[in-house]
């Protein structure tokens, strides 16, 4: 895992107050399965129920203001490493 993948977890984990175990981390590539872990996470261990759609759009954006993803290239499918090029 490079570092702008950490970096890419580590605003997450602060963003949502989860923690993403490196085992998880590593099973977690694509947008869309890492949007569905947040959501979850948040509901089992913090008791906090949030929508999907405000996640991914924050995905999306983080994506495209950090790391200078365009925004046309993020889709569900889009693998973090693969397709969009972090490292």
């Amino acid at each position: 895992m490079g570092l702008d993948t950490v970096e890419f977890l580590v605003h997450i984990e602060e963003e949502y107050d989860i923690t993403i175990p490196d085992e998880d981390a590593y099973l977690l590539g694509e947008v869309g399965d890492l949007a569905l872990y947040i959501v979850n996470s948040c509901e089992q261990n913090n008791g906090v129920l949030i929508e999907l759609e405000p996640v991914v759009d924050f995905l999306k954006k983080m994506l495209h203001r950090e790391f200078g993803v365009p925004l046309e290239k993020i889709k569900l499918k889009s693998h973090v490493v693969k397709d969009l090029g972090l490292d």
